[in-house]
């Protein structure tokens, strides 16, 4: 049995909006577990897009709601990368250049969508919505 490493994002203050998980296993058991898909956010501490994405984006909240209602979130440090993280990294997002790097996954670990760098809280949000609706 892995220990349960859900709790509050390894780097960043998001308020208590989300339950991080800091594997893509435990990720991955609690999505299936719950029904629910996976927001995966892979950056590092040093990152000011990561920090916004965390500390600014996610907490408001229409976006911690969905997230909350339709996502279990991962957070991954990509300076101690998860290797399945890393194969969903280049497999469908090869030519991705700029923290964080988002992907979106089934509870199987399936990848759905990806975006990499800083994005605004409405296109975040659109993102979120749509997956959680059955898109890509």
């Amino acid at each position: 049995m892995m220990p349960n490493t859900s709790g509050p994002h390894p780097h960043f203050n998001d308020r208590g909006a989300v339950r991080w998980y800091t594997t893509l296993a435990e990720g991955l058991a609690a999505a299936k577990a719950g029904n629910k898909q996976v927001f995966i956010e892979y950056g590092r501490a040093a990152c000011g897009a990561c920090r916004a994405l965390v500390e600014g984006a996610i907490p408001q909240d229409a976006v911690k709601a969905r997230l909350n209602e339709s996502f279990v979130a991962v957070a991954i440090d990509c300076d101690l990368p998860d290797p399945e993280v890393q194969k969903l990294g280049a497999l469908h997002m090869p030519s991705a250049r700029s923290l964080p790097f988002v992907f979106y996954t089934d509870a199987d670990g399936q990848f759905l969508h990806g975006t990499s760098g800083s994005r605004p809280v409405a296109d975040f949000l659109a993102d979120l919505n749509r997956i959680a609706a059955g898109g890509t």
